[in-house]
């Protein structure tokens, strides 16, 4: 039976110094120490201020209007149009008196609408109210007077508020003021600093120790600020959006269901130092990112918690051993599998929890639960308690089209050979490409510049010279000089030529890379990203040098990954990049596109003599020629420090043309008389004058750089377990470990259970209920990590793995509501989503995970009475696995994956499982079932040549040479498009053996085994 490939159903903290000759006061807590009680004499001034503007205000507001209604009566209104006789008429004095009246009303009216319109600015606290028309001196008179009232009468409060030292004695003060209709109010405002300072106490009982961490929500605090706002409700100070600022009416309104409450925010806030150094004290002025403490009874809000590092002895014994310990928030998981595209796996055994000799020299540890070696999948708490803010590669996650450039060189190196699995600093560094790596933008770019190149070539244009680019996820722009006003569809030439745009919109059928035409612009390399868009320039434009100065440490990071996306980008081919004073880890990438030197010098006699030759009369017209593409090889010199006058006289002789060449200089440093300098300072802020350009460089620090060889050639850079070696002849003890599922389940499980989990092949949740399509992927990412952890995850750490960016408190807890409405509940109505009573999110035990089938059915197949048990085994367990893990992610989610460690394990096992059926079947005269065995693990990992082997063997059995000849075809051209080079020789030696005597079949180059 050969049905294998059936699918189952489906700022700094404020420095407080003490006297040295004393101990110091222990550090006032609660709203107590922000409220400053005035002494009598102020109290009664600005009482006898706030009388003074309120008789004023009444006087002015009140006052005249009945005034001149008793005196003069309402002014004279005219009933009819005046006659010649009235325009020509003497003026009298009582035409004079009329017209006095009407100036003194509108002044009235004038200055009564400065009032109202002042008063609503403070009582509301939205800021500098709006200016009044033609009313400066009537405005400022009316702000002075309401600002005098409201003011006095918050000071009035404040004092009352804080007038005595003891809990008691200030609810006895509240209780007296509330003789009046204003103290009734202020005794609202005391009441809720009451309770809060209450809280605040018993929150301060214990004294956190100097380790501890202090959350609001997501927000990791200042230890300082964190002490004094623990069991706290904070709100942070949302930034402008447009022209509306956050105020504390609105605020109050939202947190507290009243706008008139802000008074209370004001009192627990005022004159408490904020995280910029500035103090609230007036209500109307607040700033970004302030944090404001709120009544307890606050809605929507977070509280402030504190964390303590749980360590135990063991876990402090191995950090001693190791030589530091657990990094808090990096690797606290399990090692990354990081196998998204085939690349092999370790036995499970050797990445046991806490095994310091597994993180090496990275010096961490690694959660317990958290391996597929001993338990089927992550412990929940441990396993996502770093975000990306505390990721020490974070520059990896900003720097889409680069770290997409990285991604594919990594596992274009795991596609070709087995690796040992990366732990420790290591992992963290491929979690951070995995956030910030944009694979789908940087196909767009190259699909956007090839279809121009294309359409040129087709309509016998020219290509634009461009010098700059700008893209996002829908729009290619390029800026042309000298200007093309004339663009090839679906092209768009905008500004009489100088702007080229392409709209994703505006193409039509697939969007692949035409294939056959070379790269335009190679040398077109990003810079960093302005806002939402990448900005590339193209280093042939320049005409010369380009420097990158500013901060030193800076400008060699910027340097450093303008080389390294050079040689990994999608966009450029037949190019090389020339490293020199780089890191010598940038060897680990492709050799053929990358080489690193010493000095400068040692390859400019080379380049001298290439331009000797020439590169012809325009380059880019050269590309659109056949074969024109590898004419001249674009050269790319990338210097990491600043060179000699010699050799900067013989760089610009390279680089200074009539005519555009195929040759970039790239240096960190000042350059005298560079065509372009970049200026950056030390915390990445790039601009380039010439060309207008201002943005966030991307960078590569030195540990970046060792990290990532470290995850291509670690037996060279970074040590690791070692990988599990398959054998021809399957000795039990060679076979990878399979996990441990934790229940026993098969195909009937997963058909029949009400909530369906599958994460072998394209990922996907079936629940009875549905829910909307934009936010289904959120919701299928949240139901995966809970089914990979199914000991629950906290819900702060799963929202650190599912928005690594950040996210608020009130965007987590409604998605996951969502989440658990879309699994819907049980007969009995128990939620498929629980919260168990420590506080964790888990799954039901009813929600069944395909990975967890296929484990349990490869662990009975392993202890299998007969053959022909363990081959039904095999053939169901294949079945459900569709393809390799999460097949088909979005951009920037599932980057937690890598923590898990399933993929490389998954791939292990089931390559395994998949050989040991094909031989089975192969050996009792199924050559059908065993070509299909084949085939479903070449659909995890296409480039494993064990596989390819028994596919070979298979097809031979059923086809002879013919059958043989079209697997030796598919097998080349497999292993083409995923950039295997060459053959094992153990798979050259096969087709020999099988096809002898008719030479190279598979059409790629044979390893040599020696």
């Amino acid at each position: 039976m050969n049905s294998v490939e059936n699918l189952p159903p489906p700022p700094p903290p404020v420095s407080q110094e003490a006297d040295d000759g004393a101990p110091a006061a222990a550090r006032e807590t609660g709203p107590q120490r922000f409220q400053r009680g005035q002494d009598q004499p102020a109290q009664r001034q600005s009482v006898r201020q706030a009388i003074g503007a309120g008789f004023a205000l009444l006087v002015l507001v009140v006052g005249i209007p009945v005034g001149l209604l008793v005196l003069a009566g309402p002014p004279p209104v005219p009933t009819s149009w005046p006659t010649r006789e009235d325009l020509t008429a003497t003026i009298g004095t009582e035409q004079l008196i009329g017209v006095l009246l009407w100036i003194v009303w509108l002044a009235w009216l004038q200055f009564t609408f400065c009032v109202l319109v002042e008063a609503r600015s403070a009582v509301r606290g939205i800021g500098l109210p709006s200016r009044v028309p033609m009313s400066g001196v009537s405005q400022r008179l009316a702000r002075t007077l309401v600002g005098t009232v409201l003011l006095a009468a918050t000071a009035v409060g404040q004092a009352n508020a804080a007038a005595a030292p003891t809990l008691d004695d200030t609810h006895a003060a509240a209780g007296k003021s509330v003789a009046s209709a204003t103290a009734a109010f202020d005794a609202t405002v005391t009441a809720s600093v009451q309770e809060s300072e209450q809280e605040s106490g018993s929150s301060q009982s214990s004294t956190p120790s100097d380790e501890a961490i202090y959350r609001l929500g997501d927000t990791v605090l200042d230890p300082e600020e964190g002490k004094d706002l623990v069991g706290r409700k904070v709100y942070i100070v949302q930034p402008p959006e447009g022209r509306y600022h956050d105020n504390l009416w609105d605020i109050a309104e939202r947190t507290l269901g009243d706008g008139r409450r802000y008074q209370e925010i004001f009192e627990l806030n005022k004159d408490r130092t904020q995280p910029d150094g500035n103090q609230l004290s007036l209500a109307r002025l607040i700033y970004p990112d302030w944090l404001l403490i709120l009544p307890d009874d606050a809605t929507g809000v977070d509280t402030v918690t504190v964390e303590e590092p749980e360590i135990d002895e063991e876990d402090e014994a191995d950090g001693d051993a190791s030589g530091g310990g657990a990094d808090a928030g990096s690797d606290v998981t399990g090692e990354a599998d990081g196998d998204s595209a085939g690349d092999a796996g370790t036995d499970a055994d050797t990445d046991k929890a806490g095994d310091t000799g597994a993180a090496g020299s990275d010096g961490t540890q690694e959660s317990e639960g958290s391996s597929f070696g001993g338990t089927s999948r992550a412990s929940g708490d441990e396993a996502e308690t770093s975000a990306l803010g505390q990721n020490p590669y974070r520059e990896l996650a900003v720097g889409g089209l680069l770290a997409a450039g990285l991604l594919a060189a990594i596992e274009t190196v795991r596609r070709r050979r087995r690796l040992p699995a990366p732990g420790g600093d290591k992992l963290e560094a491929e979690v951070a490409l995995r956030i910030g790596a944009d694979p789908d933008r940087a196909r767009w770019l190259d699909y956007a510049l090839r279809t121009l190149a294309r359409g040129c070539r087709s309509q016998g244009m020219s290509l634009p010279a461009v010098y700059a680019a700008f893209v996002d996820n829908s729009t290619v722009e390029l800026l042309v000089a000298p200007p093309q006003p004339d663009a090839p569809e679906p092209w768009v030439a905008d500004d009489a030529g100088q702007r080229w745009r392409l709209e994703r919109t505006a193409v039509v059928g697939d969007q692949t890379e035409p294939g056959d035409v070379p790269a335009p612009y190679p040398g077109l390399v990003s810079l960093g990203r302005d806002d939402d868009r990448d900005v590339l320039v193209d280093l042939e434009a320049a005409g010369g040098p380009i420097s990158v100065v500013g901060d030193p440490g800076t400008a060699f990071e910027v340097v450093t990954a303008v080389a390294v996306e050079l040689a990994t980008n999608q966009w450029s081919d037949r190019l090389r990049v020339t490293a020199a004073g780089l890191p010598d880890e940038l060897t680990v990438l492709d050799s053929a596109r990358l080489r690193a030197v010493a000095e400068a010098s040692e390859v400019l006699p080379e380049l001298s003599a290439r331009q000797g030759d020439g590169f012809g009369p325009d380059v880019l017209s050269g590309r659109l020629k056949p074969g024109g593409g590898g004419a001249w090889m674009p050269e790319y010199l990338v210097l990491g420090t600043e060179p000699e006058d010699e050799i900067v006289d013989e760089l610009t002789a390279l680089t200074s043309s009539a005519s555009r060449a195929p040759l970039g200089v790239v240096c960190a440093g000042n350059v005298p008389g560079a065509r372009w300098q970049l200026s950056v300072d030390s915390a990445g802020n790039l601009e380039l004058p010439a060309l207008g350009l201002s943005l966030q460089a991307n960078q590569l620090s030195w540990s970046s750089i060792e990290a990532l060889a470290g995850l291509m050639e670690p037996e060279r850079w970074g040590g690791g377990d070692p990988p599990p070696v398959l054998h021809e002849a399957w000795l039990p003890e060679a076979r990878p470990e399979v996990p441990d599922p934790g229940r026993s389940l098969d195909v009937a499980h997963l058909a029949t259970a009400p909530v369906r989990v599958f994460v072998l092949g394209p990922v996907e949740v079936q629940a009875p209920n549905t829910i909307d399509d934009e936010r289904k992927a959120l919701a299928t990412e949240i139901v995966v990590h809970l089914a990979l952890h199914p000991d629950g995850v906290h819900p702060t750490v799963l929202a650190g793995a599912i928005w690594p960016r950040g996210v608020t408190a009130a965007v987590r807890e409604a998605t996951f509501e969502r989440v658990r409405e879309w699994l819907g509940t049980d007969p009995d109505g128990s939620p498929y989503l629980l919260m168990t009573a420590d506080g964790h999110l888990r799954l039901s035990d009813d929600v069944v995970l395909d990975w967890d089938v296929v484990c349990s059915l490869l662990e009975r197949s392993r202890a299998a009475n007969t053959t022909d048990e363990e081959i039904d085994l095999l053939r169901q367990a294949l079945r459900v696995a569709r393809g390799p893990v999460i097949a088909e992610r979005p951009t920037g989610r599932y980057a937690w994956i890598a923590r898990v460690r399933l993929e490389r394990v998954a791939a292990d096992v089931l390559i395994d499982a998949a050989h040991r059926l094909s031989v089975l079947c192969g050996d009792r005269g199924d050559p059908g079932t065993a070509a299909a065995a084949a085939r479903a693990g070449l659909r995890v990992r296409p480039g494993e040549q064990v596989l390819w082997r028994d596919l070979l063997q298979a097809q031979y059995a059923a086809d002879g040479i013919a059958g043989v000849t079209a697997a030796a075809e598919e097998m080349s051209t497999t292993l083409t498009e995923i950039g295997v080079p060459d053959i094992e020789p153990e798979t050259g030696a096969l087709l020999d053996e099988l096809m002898p005597g008719s030479g190279d079949h598979s059409g790629i180059h044979r390893r040599d085994s020696a």
